[in-house]
């Protein structure tokens, strides 16, 4: 092990070290190292001082520095309301190395008046292929608890090094908001989801983003005679931000696949594009056509991809009904109104706010069995990805 223990302190209450290693002996040594440091009588006068608190292993692969900052910086926020053993894998294209380029870090914050520890692992590993990280990472992890896998970009389902990662885990998390490629990487996704051959749980950061929206779409089916027109829907239009470059799709996506894989529909034929550029695809369900359009629409203080509004047309040849979940300018409120047959319609305001990165990877580091619901859409926003059109996205303001 090489390297050199650094001290820095902002007030009595903060604490950090780290060291570097070149193997894995020397990260073992490392944490061994870091341990005494937080923990020593010094430290402790201090007021530094802490107990270490480990709830899940988590390794995060990150194809480029880029990715490794913007993980860091939901790393950092997670880790004083959800200590994990983290493994920061910043791979890559670029020679394989021999040895191992590692940099040990532990950080200690105040909980309820004591003082929590945690640890991190950031590994460069430019090249290296699945073996070799599987053989660096395996003897890293605390066995007892549970392992999740998040993978920062688009992951390639193929690969051996997405796959050796993925089989040392019990959940594998990705973050479809930043998918570089969407449609090609959702359609992957959905078809390795409905693979008979793969048994990894999959969790997405932007389902969680687009939970405050399918609570409220659920509620307004809850008076009897709305849900008596849920086998009638014949129309959905789903508004979402974009910025100038991408109309960012996937939170739509997934919405409506949430919606045609609850309600049995699937698409009958490739879709097409609007005159207003919104995308539009007719899906057959309860015997009858369903109209799925996706429109991008300026926002100024939504975060680009995040869904605006959604509107649902019901009919059952007897009674109709418009209902609608429409988000307030300040995105942390919705207007959720239903109307039936054209008459007066009924409103009320909710709370709609979407949770930050930090609460949401923290959330799937909670769970361990599959969300089924969210499989199932998944699977069916990557096939909804292949026969809708991608909306255009807007000319520049």
């Amino acid at each position: 092990m090489h390297g050199e223990t650094a001290h820095t302190t902002a007030d009595a209450t903060d604490g950090f070290w780290q060291l570097t290693a070149s193997d894995i002996q020397g990260i073992e040594r490392a944490l061994t190292t870091l341990r005494k440091e937080y923990n020593s009588a010094a430290v402790a006068l201090e007021g530094r001082a802490g107990t270490r608190k480990t709830v899940a292993n988590l390794v995060v692969y990150a194809a480029s520095e880029r990715d490794a900052e913007i993980a860091n910086g939901t790393l950092a926020a997670l880790a004083g309301r959800h200590p994990a053993r983290t493994m920061l894998i910043v791979g890559g294209t670029g020679r394989c190395a021999e040895g191992i380029d590692a940099t040990i870090s532990a950080a200690c914050s105040l909980d309820a008046g004591r003082r929590i520890c945690y640890e991190e692992i950031r590994l460069h590993a430019p090249g290296a292929g699945g073996p070799q990280l599987r053989s660096i990472v395996a003897p890293l992890l605390i066995s007892e608890l549970p392992t999740f896998l998040w993978w920062t970009g688009d992951p390639p389902f193929r690969d051996d090094t997405f796959l050796a990662l993925a089989e040392l885990s019990d959940r594998v998390l990705v973050d479809s908001a930043r998918f570089q490629y969407l449609e090609q990487t959702l359609s992957r996704l959905g078809r390795f989801i409905e693979s008979d051959a793969q048994a990894t749980a999959i969790g997405d950061l932007n389902w969680g983003r687009v939970a405050p929206l399918r609570e409220l779409i659920a509620q307004l089916f809850d008076p009897p005679q709305a849900l008596a027109l849920l086998p009638h829907i014949r129309r959905v239009r789903i508004e979402h931000a974009t910025g100038n470059d991408t109309p960012g799709t996937a939170q739509a996506l997934l919405l409506a696949g949430w919606l045609a894989s609850r309600l049995d529909w699937e698409p009958s034929q490739m879709g097409e594009r609007t005159f207003a550029g919104a995308a539009r695809a007719r899906l057959r369900g309860f015997g009858h056509d369903v109209v799925i359009e996706l429109r991008a629409a300026r926002h100024p203080r939504a975060v680009p991809g995040d869904v605006q509004s959604v509107q649902i047309e019901a009919d059952d040849g007897q009674r109709a009904a418009l209902f609608s979940v429409v988000r307030a300018e300040d995105q942390k409120h919705a207007r959720v109104r239903t109307a039936f047959d054209g008459s007066e319609a009924s409103e009320r305001i909710a709370r709609c706010i979407t949770p930050d990165d930090a609460a949401l990877l923290g959330a799937e580091l909670d769970e361990l069995q599959p969300d089924a619901v969210y499989m199932e859409a998944a699977a069916m926003a990557g096939r909804l990805a292949v026969v809708l059109p991608r909306p255009e996205p807007l000319p520049s303001p």
